[in-house]
């Protein structure tokens, strides 16, 4: 029926939200790239896409980083 690699691979959504200058952007960048960013205000939103390793396989985290509407 299907391709070996044709398994349904985990995922979750994580919303990141708190006071302004809390370190909300500091974080996502962190996971993504492992190293740290220098960040400006995040005005709207940020979305990331993180593949994170589990016991068995992989889990795909969709991040949301909600900043200031203003």
């Amino acid at each position: 029926m299907g391709q070996g690699g044709s398994r349904h691979r985990a995922e979750a959504r994580v919303l990141l939200l708190g006071l302004d200058s809390a370190g909300k952007s500091t974080i996502l960048y962190r996971l993504k790239y492992n190293e740290s960013v220098c960040t400006v205000p995040t005005v709207g939103f940020n979305v990331a896409v993180i593949e994170a390793k589990k016991r068995r396989g992989r889990i795909d985290l969709t991040v949301w980083d909600v900043g200031d509407s203003a």
